[in-house]
């Protein structure tokens, strides 16, 4: 969090029978044997707040107002008004039941394309399928679109990646070139334009394609950062233009808040890919789209470490057939795959969700019915494809639908938290509040974390989301370093808190197993007994940050997807996930940064050999990596073509790892550094402040702040 506006206070403590308690409004006095009723924690909070406490359940958060100084408590009673909170149990309490049916995608024949074939809900065309006459017909029509200025590509970075603890876009792959994906993403735009002046040699202008990156709170530092720090990855800067996405809070299973700050931050989300069409209208992005003369958008998610952007094939496929949306899908690789399913949804016509019977949509993979999930065709393969988060669509169609009512999602994710609990059991040992955190470890002899006394914690900055970063990213270091457990409830990790600064330090190596909610625990079902016993023994609160094992929360997300529903002309195009997709998810599973560099490493090698070239197998984990200023789709390394743009691979052998790169690129890899010992204190144990920055010291965000690039004002 960012630094106390006021420095602590020890006001509210007169003497050893009473604890005043900071407010806002005249101190309220309880008695050492009193017990703390609701009114008690609602006494001296606005009118409409109390309402909204009492309706929604929630009053229970305000159980940690005895140890707030008054400004710490005004922080936290306005995020509880920012929160919304009788309009946020509504919108959980109104998610109607799925009642629809659905149906399998027609898969309609190549060769129909060059007759008269009229389009419904729902096709889908494999692009594996078309003749190659006809792939560099699409692919003519898309470079011509692009070369005049008709297309535009959203890069969709404002997801929080609970698994992974933060944007992955931004992060290092541990790829020879040291480049994150959202790098890579923003160098296939600039081949892209390259291709374009190649298949029209006389055209002189300068190819603009815009890039129109969605960011959200928990994202937009990091993502413009790593953008500012690399100059735009070459993109000219007057064509990248930033947008944000809301987020809202998200609720545990219980309906309730989760914690993420002592002052008042709760954990947030944004709303899900659907939420990138209102983003768009309502910022000034699609507007200055339009004025740009933009007709088509290609829209992407930005953990795919293969995806092609402004594909002109695909580009050039949805502009033939003139549909108003696509979606790029590809066989599932098992019924378990958390991959969104396309399928036809079958309503009736007076649904408000769509005005035709059938209607191609979203599918979620943990809210399918399991005789969707597990349907296989006579082939043996899984009938429903998956969504690889590439999606086409028309400006006027975004403005036509953008209004229109989609269906909300609960989707259950695993949500860190901080968990405020008294130690009733124990004597408690006081640390000076102008103690610096590095003291905490001698605060408690037995390994507890460092106590927080009554009325010392200050007002916290809630400016950009700061804390739940911190928590995402420490939740994320506490789960790649202890193995999963069917039998575990959650990692419990100790905070110590600094009331000097509003400062916590975390210690992830003293993470242990333990349950979500202590005996102690102020949110627990005793809460309001916890609370009174501290008031008479003037107990000290402490922290613990929890990690479940299993989903504790909804979050409410849209889908893209959905917005195909309000039309007939909304088709899939089917490509091969091992030319396309390769996905960062998590750290143990399918979608691992270790298979998606495998992923890519095939394709590449694939590319090299069909160009004549041969590889030199090494280690286990060496990567050959191909400069997407090289090459798209694998052209460009048969022979050298004209303005010798290109590699002559033809009988060269290359010995792994290897990093093929494009004359404009410096030869200079990035190097690895050491990152733990900037964030271990004299102990051997982290101690980084995750409130006051990010967590751990932001290694991964900006990991390459010398520019890569010599002409970043070229395409």
């Amino acid at each position: 969090m960012g630094q106390a506006s006021t420095s602590w206070c020890t006001e509210g403590l007169p003497d050893n029978e009473t604890i005043a308690w900071a407010l806002s409004a005249p101190a309220i006095r309880p008695q050492r044997s009193a017990c703390v009723d609701l009114e008690d924690l609602l006494a001296g909070c606005p009118r409409e707040l109390s309402e909204s406490l009492r309706d929604s359940g929630q009053a229970a958060l305000l159980r940690c107002r005895p140890w707030l100084t008054a400004g710490a408590l005004r922080g936290l009673q306005r995020s509880l008004q920012c929160a919304q909170l009788k309009t946020t149990a509504n919108r959980y309490r109104d998610i109607e039941p799925d009642e629809y049916g659905y149906s399998v995608p027609i898969t309609v024949p190549w060769a129909e394309l060059d007759l008269d074939h009229v389009i419904s809900a729902g096709q889908v065309f494999s692009s594996e399928e078309a003749q190659h006459d006809k792939v560099m017909h699409l692919r003519k029509v898309g470079l011509q679109a692009i070369r005049l200025g008709k297309v535009g590509v959203v890069l969709m970075a404002g997801g929080a990646n609970w698994r992974l603890g933060g944007p992955v876009s931004c992060r290092s792959l541990n790829l020879k070139s040291g480049k994150s994906i959202i790098q890579i993403l923003c160098e296939r735009v600039r081949r892209v334009a390259m291709l374009c002046r190649t298949e029209d040699r006389r055209w002189a202008k300068r190819i603009a394609i815009p890039v129109l990156v969605m960011t959200s709170r928990l994202t937009h530092r990091a993502v413009l950062e790593h953008f500012e720090a690399n100059q735009y990855f070459g993109l000219h800067p007057g064509d990248v233009i930033f947008f944000d996405q809301p987020v809202g809070p998200v609720l545990d299973m219980n309906s309730k808040l989760l914690p993420q700050s002592l002052g008042g931050e709760f954990a947030q989300s944004p709303g899900g890919t659907g939420a990138v069409l209102r983003a768009l209208a309502s910022s000034s992005a699609l507007e200055q789209c339009r004025d740009r003369g933009v007709e088509c958008l290609h829209i992407l998610g930005t953990e795919n470490l293969l995806a092609r952007v402004c594909d002109p094939v695909f580009i050039g496929f949805c502009r033939h057939l003139d549909v108003d949306c696509a979606s790029k899908v590809a066989e599932r690789g098992d019924i378990t795959e958390d991959v969104e399913l396309f399928v036809v949804r079958q309503s009736p016509v007076s649904t408000q969700f769509a005005d035709i019977e059938d209607a191609a949509c979203g599918l979620e993979a943990l809210q399918a019915p399991k005789e969707v999930l597990q349907a296989r065709n006579r082939a043996g393969l899984l009938s429903y494809n998956g969504s690889i988060n590439s999606v086409f669509m028309t400006v006027s169609y975004i403005q036509e639908v953008v209004d229109r009512p989609v269906p909300q999602h609960k989707v259950p994710r695993i949500v860190p938290y901080l968990d405020f609990y008294v130690d009733l059991q124990d004597e408690q040992e006081v640390v000076p509040d102008s103690s610096p955190p590095s003291l905490a470890k001698n605060a408690s002899p037995r390994g507890k974390p460092t106590g927080l006394k009554m009325s010392s914690w200050p007002c916290e900055t809630l400016a950009d989301l700061a804390c739940q970063r911190a928590l995402l990213a420490a939740a994320a270091e506490i789960r790649s370093s202890h193995k999963p457990s069917d039998d575990l409830d959650a990692w419990r990790c100790d905070v110590n808190l600094d009331a000097s600064g509003a400062v916590a330090v975390v210690r992830l190596r003293e993470a242990q197993r333990g349950p979500r909610l202590v005996p102690g625990s102020l949110q627990g079902p005793n809460g309001a007994e916890v609370l009174r016993v501290a008031l008479r023994d003037h107990a000290l609160l402490r922290c613990s940050l929890v990690v479940p094992s299993k989903p504790n929360a909804f979050v409410l997300e849209t889908s893209i997807l959905d917005y195909f529903a309000f039309t007939d002309r909304a088709v899939a195009f089917k490509v091969s996930r091992e030319v396309e997709f390769a996905p960062v998810r998590e750290a143990r599973g399918r979608h691992t940064p270790e298979a998606a560099r495998l992923t890519m490493h095939r394709l590449h090698c694939a590319w090299v050999r069909a160009a004549g070239g041969s590889i030199e197998e090494s280690g286990e984990h060496d990567v050959l990596e191909v400069s997407p200023l090289v090459s798209f789709e694998g052209e460009g390394l048969g022979s050298r073509p004209a303005g010798g743009r290109g590699l002559d691979l033809d009988g060269t052998v290359l010995k792994l790892p290897c990093h093929l790169t494009a004359p404009q690129e410096t030869p200079e890899e990035a190097t690895e550094k050491d990152e733990t010992s900037a964030t271990q204190g004299a102990d051997g144990l982290d101690s980084s402040p995750f409130y006051l920055q990010e967590y751990p010291l932001r290694p991964a965000v900006s990991r390459s702040n010398a520019p890569q690039l010599k002409e970043p004002g070229t395409m």
